[in-house]
C-alpha cells in the first residue's frame, strides 16, 4: 500500500502527538504513588512519661517506591501515633528525593505545656524544611517547642486572656529567640530552615510560620489555608530584605540573590 505525501504527514503528526502524550503520562507518574508499594512494619513501642499517666503507641512504616528510572528506590519514611488518653492521632511522611541526606524534620509533643505555669493542655506540631543541610531543622526540632514553653511562661500576666494579640507576642518572641540561638551557634551562615508550627488546644488552634511551609485544615475534601506563605515576593518581606541590604531576583520565581535553596 502506497501513501501520498499528505497522508504521510498526517500519520507522522498523529504518531508524534501520541508519543508526546506517553511522555507526559510518564512524567505525571513520577509524582504519584499509584505504583507497587512494599511495606515493612516495625514492632510497635510503648512510650511512658515520667508520671506514667498515659502512653503513646507508635507504629513505623518503611515504604519503597518503584516509579520511573530516575525515581527508582526513592525511600519514604512515615509513621503514625495514637494516644488513647487524648484520642489524638497523627502521622507524617518524609521524602528525601535526590538529596544526599534528609534535611527536613518533624516534631510532635502531646501535652507539651504540662510543666508550664498554665495548666491548660496543648499539643504541639512542628514541621521544619531544611535548606542547605539538616543542622538548623534539627536544632528547631530539638528546641523550638521548649522555647515556646519558656516564652509563654514569660508572657503570663495574671489571668491574661489568651487572644490573638497574646499568642502573636508569644510566637514572635519564640521564633526570634530560636533564630538567635541558631545564629549564636554559628549554624545560620550557610544553612537554614523554614518552620510551621501548630499549637492545638481544646478550644483554640494557633499557627505560626517562617518561610514557605504552609498549614492547612481539611474538612469534607476542602483545604483551608491557616498560614500565609512567607516568600521574598511578598511586599512586607521584600521591604525587610531590602532594608537589611539584600536583593530579590526574579529567576523562575522570586529568590533572595537568585538563590532559593542549596
Amino acid at each position: 500500500m502506497a501513501l501520498d505525501s499528505e497522508e504521510l504527514s498526517q500519520l507522522t503528526l498523529t504518531k508524534t502527538k501520541n508519543t508526546r502524550r506517553k511522555r507526559l503520562k510518564v512524567r505525571r507518574l513520577k509524582y504519584t504513588y499509584r505504583t507497587k508499594i512494599h511495606v515493612e512494619r516495625q514492632k510497635g513501642k510503648q512510650l511512658l512519661d515520667e508520671n506514667k499517666e498515659d502512653y503513646h503507641h507508635t507504629v513505623e512504616k518503611k515504604i519503597s517506591l518503584s516509579l520511573t528510572s530516575s525515581y527508582e528506590n526513592d525511600e519514604i519514611l512515615s509513621f503514625w501515633r495514637e494516644s488513647p488518653e487524648s484520642f489524638t492521632t497523627y502521622g507524617s511522611v518524609s521524602l528525601i528525593g535526590r538529596r544526599r541526606e534528609m534535611e527536613d524534620a518533624v516534631r510532635v509533643e502531646l501535652g507539651f505545656m504540662k510543666k508550664s505555669k498554665i495548666a491548660v493542655k496543648y499539643d504541639f506540631f512542628g514541621v521544619y524544611d531544611g535548606h542547605g543541610g539538616p543542622q538548623v531543622a534539627t536544632a528547631c526540632e530539638e528546641r523550638l517547642h521548649g522555647v515556646l514553653v519558656e516564652e509563654r511562661d514569660d508572657h503570663v500576666q495574671g489571668h491574661e486572656d489568651e487572644g490573638m494579640d497574646y499568642w502573636q507576642r508569644v510566637m514572635e518572641a519564640c521564633f526570634a529567640k530560636m533564630d538567635e540561638e541558631v545564629r549564636d551557634n554559628g549554624l545560620g551562615r550557610t544553612v537554614g530552615s523554614t518552620a510551621v508550627v501548630a499549637v492545638v488546644g481544646e478550644e483554640v488552634v494557633v499557627v505560626a510560620n517562617c518561610g514557605d511551609c504552609r498549614a492547612v485544615m481539611c474538612s469534607g475534601g476542602v483545604a483551608l489555608a491557616l498560614s500565609t506563605d512567607h516568600k521574598p515576593g511578598r511586599p512586607d518581606e521584600l521591604n525587610r530584605i531590602e532594608s537589611a541590604g539584600g536583593r530579590v531576583v526574579n529567576w523562575n520565581g522570586q529568590r533572595v540573590r537568585g538563590v532559593l535553596a542549596t
